[in-house]
């Protein structure tokens, strides 16, 4: 959503690309004390969260990403002192097996 705000999330969004100001201003302030910030933005993630809408019905969704494949990349990208994963460093080529074994990437 901070990449792309979308239509009918406008505050969503807005705080999505707040969190990724601020993660840049914090990061920048905290590299000399040893504090690094990652910031990982993988987009939708199929944690269910989405079809609990607060209000009204679940957008429909197309299918997200395996949160084992997320939480790896993460763990990849803090290993290899990453600063940045944006969404684009989430995808995995079709066919590829995903990395819970479920099948293929998204």
């Amino acid at each position: 959503m901070s990449e792309s705000p979308t239509a009918n999330l406008a505050a969503y969004s807005a705080s999505k690309a707040a969190l990724a100001a601020f993660d840049k201003a914090a990061g920048r302030e905290l590299r000399r004390t040893g504090i690094r910030i990652l910031d990982a933005r993988p987009g939708h993630t199929e944690t269910g969260l989405s079809v609990h809408p607060i209000a009204g019905e679940a957008p429909r969704l197309p299918a997200g990403h395996s949160p084992a494949l997320v939480a790896r990349r993460i763990v990849d990208a803090i290993l290899a002192d990453e600063p940045d994963l944006p969404s684009t460093a989430f995808t995995v080529p079709a066919g590829s097996p995903s990395p819970d074994g479920t099948g293929s990437g998204a």
